[in-house]
């Protein structure tokens, strides 16, 4: 469903991305697995448009969307659930999750109705937002607006999502529920790419994972062969 060819990407003219190439196959789970700095933000960035690559080529659902912005590449189905969540504190969570479907729904008419069906989905899956649908979302705590992130990411009705480092600030107990949300994800066949700091938990519930170093892929693979890998084992599970 999307594959990335020798990127090379930074900022102020300086590469972050050194000539990565990685493939997502259709109803995949892959990660990215890489220590703070691996360059794994800005490869998510990249591949949804809020970088444009120096060099190399970007191919989703069989179309070239290198250098596409933002806003196109999500209308494309290709969707990004940022680092830090990035909830709009002010609003509802509610407001929040509407506001995931607005580029897919007309503007004009029952634009709540019409994502009803949807915002039910998403409280099924997370019911502590139904119980908080009225409350400011920066009140929430940290593994709550994640949530929230994820649940308006979905909203938007994704072919694909990019999860990028879900599990940054969360508790244990937390982080739990965040990942068994990625495997109903996967179970019910959404394309993932998981940007993950933590090896363990990317590995466990992904399929397929690169490890990443100074912008560069130094080891690809099944995750399941990965989690095995000596190298692998001594540099990120311990």
């Amino acid at each position: 469903m999307l594959k990335a060819e020798n990127i090379f990407a930074g900022y102020g003219g300086s590469n972050v991305l050194k000539g990565i190439t990685i493939e997502v196959p259709e109803g995949s789970c892959v990660a990215l697995v890489g220590a703070n700095g691996a360059g794994k933000s800005t490869l998510a960035k990249t591949l949804c448009g809020l970088l444009i690559p120096e060099k190399g080529r970007i191919v989703f659902n069989g179309r070239d969307i290198t250098g596409l912005c933002a806003s196109s590449i999500s209308r494309k189905g290709l969707c990004l659930c940022p680092e830090g969540r990035r909830v709009f504190a002010p609003l509802s969570v509610e407001e929040n999750l509407l506001l995931g479907a607005f580029p897919r729904l007309p503007s004009i008419g029952p634009f709540r109705k019409k994502a009803s069906g949807d915002l039910e989905k998403i409280y099924g899956m997370f019911p502590i937002l139904m119980d908080r649908k009225s409350q400011q979302a920066g009140s929430l705590s940290g593994g709550e607006q994640q949530m929230l992130a994820i649940g308006r990411v979905l909203m938007a009705k994704p072919r694909m999502v990019i999860l990028d480092e879900p599990s940054l600030g969360l508790a244990p107990i937390v982080l739990k529920e965040v990942f068994e949300a990625i495997v109903g994800l996967r179970r019910a066949g959404t394309t993932i790419l998981l940007s993950e700091q933590f090896a363990k938990n990317a590995l466990a519930v992904s399929d397929r994972a690169y490890i990443l170093e100074n912008g560069t892929v130094v080891l690809e693979g099944p995750s399941s062969e990965l989690a095995r890998d000596p190298s692998v084992i001594e540099a990120y599970l311990g």
